[in-house]
């Protein structure tokens, strides 16, 4: 049975846990006009291990099998399936992985291509949202933080070069990656104006009968969260939901902004740049709202 599959890749901090969310909440009505939702954790349970397998040089065949297994277990007879996790990209957030030498997500590319290797008879697609490295960056350290101990920023950061922070090279290598597959973008400032057409391009007509969440999935830290969290030292469970009780973002407690004027300015309008030419290149199809 050939279907039509759309993997949708993250990237993380992009609003793609409240998209996640707001699906396999209604998996059940989709189900019924052919759409099959798989969230993240069967994904990172089951997929990545596999495609992982494929690097060690496993029986492609065998493991095409399993993750025809995989598709039957999960999504049924639906011949749309939206697949979600942006683990896909990179498991970890660790700087010397997804932002080495100022290179976003240097190992995705092949963790991609691994992935799709395991579906060769159906119709694939690849979608991603994108963000401004100012807030893409902050919001990448305040998550890696999570269950270590405290970070401070520029210490994440190191020696990256942040006005060298780059889309569009990690776009050319995905594109290069995928083949034939096809590669859509939407950016992160335009969510949720743009989601209604990122579930149009995902899932066709059925887009229609989707309702997003009402709130967001996860709440950034205030700098006097990330204060309090610097004196306690762990970012923990519970020491995150202290800080986020004492010091929620907002009016009386605005959230943290390590950036200079220039580099904000450096940041926005390599990051513009790198969209521009995506488009004008034709790497990928840009979603607008």
């Amino acid at each position: 049975m050939r279907r039509r599959l759309t993997f949708l890749i993250g990237a993380h901090k992009t609003a793609s846990t409240h998209l996640q969310r707001s699906l396999v909440a209604q998996k059940a009505p989709l189900a019924k006009v052919g759409v099959g939702i798989i969230g993240p954790m069967p994904i990172g349970g089951t997929l990545l291990p596999l495609s992982d397998l494929l690097r060690g040089r496993a029986d492609p065949d065998l493991l095409g099998l399993a993750a025809e297994g995989f598709l039957q277990k999960h999504a049924g007879t639906a011949e749309t399936v939206v697949l979600m996790n942006e683990n896909i990209l990179s498991a970890s957030l660790a700087p010397e992985i997804a932002l080495k030498d100022s290179q976003l997500y240097t190992f995705a590319p092949p963790r991609v291509r691994r992935l799709l290797d395991l579906f060769p008879e159906h119709d694939i697609q690849v979608g991603m949202a994108v963000r401004n490295p100012a807030g893409f960056l902050v919001s990448a350290w305040q998550e890696h933080m999570k269950g270590h101990a405290f970070r401070p920023f520029r210490d994440y950061l190191g020696a990256t070069d942040v006005t060298e922070v780059s889309w569009l090279r990690l776009v050319k290598k995905l594109r290069q990656a995928l083949g034939e597959a096809p590669l859509f973008l939407w950016r992160y400032e335009d969510y949720p104006g743009v989601a209604p057409a990122v579930l149009r391009q995902s899932m066709g007509s059925a887009a229609a009968d989707v309702t997003l969440q009402d709130s967001a999935a996860n709440h950034g830290f205030s700098a006097r969260a990330l204060d309090y969290l610097a004196e306690v030292g762990e970012v923990t469970r519970e020491t995150t939901a202290e800080a986020l009780r004492r010091f929620p973002k907002g009016a009386d407690n605005p959230p943290f902004e390590p950036w200079s004027e220039a580099e904000k300015t450096a940041m926005s309008e390599r990051y513009a740049q790198d969209l521009r030419r995506i488009e004008a290149r034709g790497l990928a199809r840009i979603l607008h709202p």
